[in-house]
């Protein structure tokens, strides 16, 4: 299976930056490995602190806890996992996908007017398919859902039908679903909401709130593959793309990041699943 080119940039300047109102958490950074702790102080383009969340849940998932269903995926694909690790300490990449998955630097995108809290900062997404047939869709923000204001996690998926709809923002052409999961998280975390949206007619369906789960910087929803039916295209083929939004709809001014940032990826299928209807 081919891989996405990763990004790649000249390493970076390490800088150290103010803490977001709040003190740094503590622990993370005694657990974690001495090849992992330069992620933890490296040049951002924001002004908010660098929280240690999202690498400790990427370190979790990486040991076999939560999310090591998407490190199963990656090591099917990625023959050398630990060089691309060193390449993200090192500076070598700022972003790397494979199909299902993608990793990036946490970024503002530069049209967003809000203010760019760590839980609006994605740091990885991913869609895939796994065992019996269920569709896991989640990511890794930079750090934990303790924000004030109410924020939208949205995961884009063409089916087939997204280039006669056209792309969602208009900035963003290589960015065209047809289908939009979108959710909804309260403040301080406290609620946790979803829909469906299919974009070829307009329907909407809720989500049952009891499988979206969150867990430190870390937001996953369970669905079944036949809610996705083909407008199409072969489930292996269908596409993401994942925002982050302060509002709901297609100014992109109230989206906060993306991943990937211009474009969509293949899903994962990590088991022959049966097919859609």
């Amino acid at each position: 299976m081919s891989l996405i080119r990763p990004n790649r940039q000249r390493r970076a300047t390490p800088t150290v930056e103010s803490l977001e109102g709040r003190a740094l958490m503590s622990g993370p950074g005694h657990a974690m490995p001495a090849l992992a702790r330069p992620a933890l102080v490296h040049r951002v383009h924001t002004s908010i602190s660098i929280d240690p969340g999202g690498y400790s849940a990427i370190l979790s998932a990486l040991n076999g806890g939560l999310g090591s269903e998407w490190v199963k995926l990656i090591r099917a694909q990625v023959r050398n996992l630990n060089g691309v690790i060193r390449g993200f300490i090192s500076g070598k990449y700022t972003a790397y996908s494979v199909p299902g998955l993608k990793v990036k630097t946490p970024n503002v995108q530069p049209q967003f007017v809000g203010q760019p809290y760590d839980q609006l900062l994605a740091n990885v997404a991913g869609v895939s398919v796994f065992k019996r047939n269920v569709l896991e869709l989640g990511a890794i923000m930079r750090g934990p859902f303790h924000d004030p204001a109410t924020s939208y996690y949205v995961f884009g998926l063409n089916r087939g039908a997204g280039a006669s709809l056209g792309p969602r923002f208009a900035s963003r052409p290589g960015i065209t679903p047809d289908t939009l999961v979108t959710l909804t998280v309260g403040p301080f975390g406290s609620s946790a909401s979803g829909t469906i949206t299919d974009l070829t007619d307009g329907s909407t369906r809720s989500i049952d709130s009891s499988s979206i789960k969150i867990n430190g910087p870390t937001i996953r929803v369970f669905l079944n593959a036949n809610q996705f039916p083909s407008k199409g295209l072969p489930i292996k083929k269908y596409r993401f793309t994942f925002w982050t939004q302060t509002q709901p709809g297609t100014d992109i001014s109230t989206v906060a990041s993306f991943a990937p940032e211009s474009s969509m990826i293949p899903i994962g299928v990590f088991k022959k699943i049966a097919p859609t209807r």
